[in-house]
């Protein structure tokens, strides 16, 4: 009898647990039911059509606030002033040499696709203007990018969403986004664009796609070529030929004909490989006599970590399909050898490779996958880790990361206003120079450069030079309070006296 509890316990906790089994069973495939039910509502026609515009509409909305915050609280860095002091002189009438480059803003890439976004900015407040467009361009990639994923791809709702996820995550798009204002932008969505038309024989379309794409960047003519060598890989032989010429043209008749008339007689990024020779043909040449050298910096560390950080995010899955890849190794490489690692860690740049990036992602999915009744089933696996390493990599690389605390940009402290008080006092004429802090706040004018923010430095008279006002800002430099004040008592002798002089921020003038 003493027994009777025991044995009646044990059956309430075999219940319990058989019910609590029952219960998690039920509710599991409750979610896949739902999940099932959602994934056909999304297989129709029309929420197929939709659904991209839609996340296009979101990401538009996030990218744009973002860059809007930024640059509320000065964050940007000083690209954006070269296209302001652009559009400043376009619209007066003058020839957009930006001073600070000491060259034609046309010369710069060949970015024509800028005389549009010019006249768009007429209308509406400059620098919001340029960030919000860039946003857009940004943004519509993803709609071609779906397409792509259940077009030609012929992936399920899981793959592609999985795909877009990974794109909006992706560290270059949302450095890219808040590195300034960078006309090649509309190149991400034209690229996959003109692909996905060349799924379709719609040559016309792409044509019209791929001028989109080498008015944006002079430069990107190699991305147009190795588009075409993609299409050649996939039996497109004749007109694959035909683009890739093209974009080779293009490429080697803006950067040694109409960029050297433009700007200053020759290629304005030679610099980049002075180690190399100097010239053209000496770079050329250095490079054939060094191979040595060129490994080094191909292979460098830099380098690695740039591939890494292309690649890495979407699970690497375009080394599966490598031929995606291939066409794009040469323009790679030439990033990759030029000098500096500003050069290496500019976004801008990764807009020729992300295209041919998620190209190859998308049919790795297709391989990896099992075909279905219609289309291809991933392992809902295989997306999750997808999903988890775009975010991995959003966390740890992207300029929006929640490290970053992007809830608090936007928020000026009593430097930034100092800054724009600073700013506001100068004269519209006035010749300036400034520290990068401060540099779009001041660019809408004939004459603005830039001051050194490294190491202590005294002013010369060559820096000063046919400047009238000085913007310092010590509160980005690591100088010692004596040293500050050396500075400014040194411009003083130089003939400028302090007007402005607060949280950090002093302005020297030398107007007559």
């Amino acid at each position: 009898m003493s027994n009777l509890p025991r044995e009646k316990a044990s059956r309430a906790i075999d219940w319990t647990g058989e019910h609590v089994v029952t219960t998690v069973h039920s509710a599991r495939r409750r979610y896949d039911m739902a999940l099932l039910r959602f994934q056909a509502r999304l297989e129709s026609t029309q929420a197929d059509r939709a659904f991209p515009w839609l996340v296009t509409i979101v990401l538009w909305v996030v990218l744009a606030l973002l860059a809007v915050a930024q640059s509320k609280d000065l964050g940007l860095n000083s690209t954006l002033g070269h296209y302001l002091q652009a559009l400043h002189l376009m619209e007066f009438g003058t020839s957009p040499e930006v001073s600070e480059l000491g060259i034609n803003i046309f010369a710069q890439h060949g970015a024509f696709i800028f005389f549009p976004v010019a006249l768009i900015t007429r209308m509406f407040p400059p620098t919001e203007t340029l960030l919000i467009i860039q946003s857009l361009a940004i943004s519509l990639t993803v709609v071609p990018l779906w397409r792509i994923a259940r077009g030609p791809g012929n992936l399920r709702i899981g793959a592609s969403s999985a795909l877009i996820f990974a794109y909006a995550l992706h560290p270059s798009i949302q450095n890219l986004n808040l590195s300034g204002f960078h006309p090649e932008v509309f190149a991400l969505p034209a690229l996959l664009a003109a692909y996905l038309e060349g799924q379709k024989e719609r040559w016309w379309s792409v044509g019209v796609l791929l001028v989109i794409v080498m008015t944006s960047r002079s430069d990107l003519g190699l991305a147009v070529a190795a588009l075409g060598a993609v299409f050649a890989f996939e039996d497109k032989r004749r007109q694959g030929s035909v683009i890739a010429s093209l974009g080779l043209s293009w490429f080697l008749i803006m950067a040694f004909i109409v960029q050297p008339i433009i700007g200053n007689g020759e290629y304005p990024h030679l610099s980049s490989f002075s180690s190399y020779g100097s010239g053209s043909f000496g770079v050329l040449l250095g490079m054939l006599s060094d191979p040595v050298s060129v490994f080094g910096d191909l292979f460098a560390r830099e380098s690695f970590e740039k591939v890494l950080l292309l690649v890495a995010p979407v699970l690497f899955l375009p080394l599966v399909r490598m031929r995606y890849l291939i066409p794009i190794f040469p323009l790679l490489a030439l990033y990759l050898v030029a000098e500096g690692v500003d050069e290496l860690s500019n976004p801008q740049q990764d807009v020729a490779l992300l295209p041919f990036v998620f190209i190859g992602a998308v049919y790795a999915l297709t391989r990896v996958g099992i075909p279905g009744v219609k289309r291809i089933l991933v392992d809902k696996r295989v997306l999750a880790v997808l999903a988890l390493t775009a975010m991995v990599f959003f966390i740890r690389d992207a300029a929006s990361s929640p490290y970053e605390q992007p809830w608090d940009w936007g928020q000026r402290d009593v430097s930034d206003v100092a800054r724009i008080d600073a700013a506001e006092s100068l004269e519209a004429y006035d010749r300036v120079l400034v520290h990068s802090s401060i540099f779009n706040l001041v660019a809408e004018r004939e004459t603005v450069k830039l001051l050194p923010d490294d190491g202590y430095y005294l002013p010369s008279l060559e820096l000063v030079s046919g400047i009238d006002a000085i913007i310092f800002d010590s509160g980005i430099l690591n100088w010692k309070e004596t040293e500050v004040k050396t500075f400014g008592h040194a411009l003083q002798t130089l003939g400028f006296r302090e007007e402005f002089n607060r949280s950090g921020i002093m302005v020297f003038s030398k107007r007559p």
